[in-house]
């Protein structure tokens, strides 16, 4: 079965799972709960961490190193675009947080419209741009290839770069026979890419084992995190990166919207305003946030997210609470870095 269709049918059992728990939890101030629903509900309160799983170690062959060197070489090289001066690294910095620390990336031909989003543990996503129109890393990558914007190129051209150095043309030759194209030079980059993952954050090894992992706040946060429900959407590996959410779903975002998210993907009325959820993996560490980098802070962007999303003004201690658990998805760079490094 096709992995996407499998990674939408968890993220369907566990909204599914969600909503039975917040139905049972839900309660007024006065409303008697009864000892059954309450060994129910925690119950339910354990079975949500199953829905968040840690980053996995990535272990690869010696083959498999040697192809994800020839990857990062082309995510570093700026002579893949028009101007000879964008690369991929441009807008997604690997040697600091996978990202950019500017609301919009500069290109070939100008400023971006959108928030770059950090290019680590892009594997454990399943839909890809903030309108989700990829659906696949292969085909994320026309995007930037494609857009004026951005690299401003095609893979023709590409092509016949890459075949023109004689360093690449050594190492096609040793990989993929020699055979300098579209497809191969994709899954050179594919390699690369599904290697940055960065395991090990203090929340992964909380959920490995180790509660001394986190801290109180950051426990707190947690708990609060899923009663709150920012589970429903923030979930799976990626704690996000895999659903579609309207951008002001409960409340409006109070701004006159310029960028109608997924509608200008499909045209369906409901689309408007729509966006891919985001993972929250390193979030503190990738501002500005949103699709149009409009939150400088981590703290603002979670006053922004319980308003607009969920109805509710936070007191001072849940969103202290919330930016700690935040903090705690934090890891380590990319460990495959230092064997692809020269």
């Amino acid at each position: 079965m096709n992995i996407v269709i499998v990674r939408w049918i968890l993220s369907l059992g566990a909204i599914a799972t969600l909503a039975v728990y917040l139905l049972l939890t839900f309660t007024s101030p006065n409303t008697h709960i009864s000892s059954a629903v309450q060994d129910q509900s925690r119950s339910l309160n354990q079975s949500t961490i199953a829905l968040v799983t840690p980053i996995p170690p990535v272990q690869l062959t010696p083959d498999e190193i040697s192809i994800a060197k020839l990857g990062m070489q082309l995510f570093l090289d700026p002579n893949l675009s028009s101007n000879g001066r964008v690369s991929c690294e441009s807008c997604h910095h690997i040697f600091s947080n996978g990202a950019e620390d500017i609301k919009v990336s500069k290109g070939v031909k100008g400023n971006g419209v959108r928030n770059s989003p950090t290019v680590f543990n892009i594997a454990h996503n399943s839909r890809f741009f903030w309108d989700g129109r990829a659906s696949s890393l292969e085909s994320q990558m026309d995007g930037p290839v494609h857009n004026p914007l951005e690299m401003n190129t095609n893979w023709q051209k590409i092509s016949d770069y890459v075949a023109s150095v004689s360093d690449y043309k050594v190492k096609f030759t040793k990989y993929f026979d020699g055979k300098i194209n579209e497809a191969n030079i994709k899954a050179s980059l594919k390699s690369f890419m599904v290697a940055l993952d960065t395991p090990d954050a203090p929340f992964d090894l909380y959920l490995d084992g180790n509660k001394s992992a986190l801290p109180a706040a950051a426990q707190n946060g947690w708990k609060k995190f899923q009663d709150l429900g920012c589970i429903i959407c923030h979930q799976g590996t990626n704690v996000g990166g895999n659903l579609f959410q309207k951008f002001g779903n409960v409340n409006s975002t109070g701004e006159q919207e310029k960028d109608l998210g997924r509608y200008n993907v499909t045209g369906v009325e409901s689309d408007k305003g729509v966006f891919r959820v985001p993972s929250l993996r390193n979030v503190a560490n990738t501002a500005p946030y949103f699709h149009d980098g409009r939150a400088q802070t981590l703290e603002s962007a979670i006053v922004t997210m319980a308003r607009v999303q969920l109805g509710r003004d936070l007191d001072a201690t849940t969103i202290l609470e919330l930016t700690a658990f935040l903090n705690a998805l934090t890891a380590p760079p990319p460990p495959i870095l230092e064997e692809l490094l020269p």
